[in-house]
């Protein structure tokens, strides 16, 4: 029963995510159009999402006016949406990549765990040394991305996967629906320097710029909702994989080791039938 309530529960929310109704505006937050209403909606909003075991502390999303994005080498008419594309893309690319770190890690000390079950220890002294070397490969790029291995309870963490990248997908609609108040002022649209604003755009060209904006805005959290169930599915067929390869890596070190014994076993009972055969030829 409670499996089948984990299954439901998480078909639900990709369900809801899907749709694109899952983070809707929150009437507790009012008329608030400031970067306050982002911070409100991700408080009343977000919050219940939130994993107690995050792997990766996600950067915050800035207010516009301190947004610094990279633009390499080109102007953009909306900087704080191009930040806020490339904040979440890096929180959304480390969580997975941490994700993967403590899911692999997990199940190699598990799989580790169980060799030292094995009595002659052939196993392990065949193998263990594999799962070592991985081991301190997958603690070496946690610490470089800075990732936060807490989950290690079982090894199939996907529940919390899906906790943290459904909050930090949260955390960023909202930031878009903030930025869409935030665009639909003149000044905002405009850049800083008044000559470039009096050589580049015509009274009449405001109201365009305005809703090409609220455009880029619209299309970006329709592909937020399209591929965050996407990303989530390829993760979760990631994490129940894994351990089964590894696992036959184990199951061919093993049937090495019983061919070697198979051979130290019977070649001699061959060589002595090979001796009586020839024995009676005389």
């Amino acid at each position: 029963m409670k499996k089948f309530s984990l299954s439901f529960s998480i078909i639900s929310l990709l369900f809801l995510v899907s749709s694109g109704t899952t983070f809707g505006a929150n009437e507790s937050c009012g008329e608030e159009t400031s970067f306050s209403l982002y911070t409100c909606r991700v408080e009343n909003i977000c919050e219940q999402y939130k994993s107690d075991k995050p792997s990766y502390t996600t950067e915050d999303y800035e207010e516009a006016d301190g947004a610094q994005p990279k633009f390499h080498g080109q102007q953009s008419n909306t900087p704080a949406l191009d930040a806020g594309k490339e904040i979440y893309r890096e929180n959304m690319g480390n969580i997975y990549k941490c994700s993967i770190i403590a899911a692999q890690k997990n199940a190699l000390e598990f799989l580790k765990d169980q060799l030292s079950w094995e009595s002659s220890g052939e196993l392990d002294d065949t193998i263990g040394w594999q799962i070592d070397l991985r081991l301190n490969r997958l603690d070496l790029s946690a610490n470089k991305i800075g990732c936060s291995l807490t989950e290690k309870d079982r090894i199939l963490i996907k529940l919390n996967v899906l906790k943290e990248t459904t909050y930090e997908a949260c955390r960023y609609i909202n930031y878009l629906e903030y930025l869409k108040s935030y665009y639909a002022s003149v000044d905002n649209n405009l850049p800083d320097d008044e000559n470039s604003v009096k050589a580049k755009y015509l009274p009449g060209e405001i109201p365009d710029q305005i809703g090409e904006t609220n455009i880029k805005i619209a299309e970006e959290i329709s592909h937020t909702y399209k591929v965050f169930p996407i990303a989530y599915h390829a993760y979760t067929e990631y994490e129940n994989n894994f351990p089964i390869h590894f696992l036959l890596e184990i199951i061919r070190a093993d049937f090495m080791i019983l061919r070697t014994r198979l051979y130290e076993t019977l070649m001699p009972i061959a060589q002595l039938g090979l001796k009586v055969i020839n024995a009676m030829s005389y």
